[in-house]
């Protein structure tokens, strides 16, 4: 997507933001548009309730913030 970045790390966190808000929001916002994650769970670490799982709405991660931090859940290891 144009509109987002994201990275992950040491396979224990993925970091996304939002670029270029501005032309999102000209463009309809996020629409149908999925960010795929590794193997395993994953929690918001602004928001430890939310959770994710193989493909997150894009949508649905940015929906409390231009940011997402995901740190991987305990125990899930990386297959899953």
């Amino acid at each position: 997507a144009a509109h987002c970045l994201a990275f992950a790390r040491s396979g224990e966190t993925v970091t996304a933001v939002t670029r270029l808000s501005l032309r999102l929001a000209e463009a309809g916002g996020w629409g149908a548009t999925v960010l795929p994650l590794p193997p395993g769970r994953w929690a918001d670490a602004l928001d430890p309730e939310r959770e994710f799982k193989g493909h997150a709405r894009v949508a649905d991660l940015f929906a409390g913030a231009p940011v997402a931090l995901l740190e991987r859940v305990e125990g899930t290891g990386q297959d899953g």
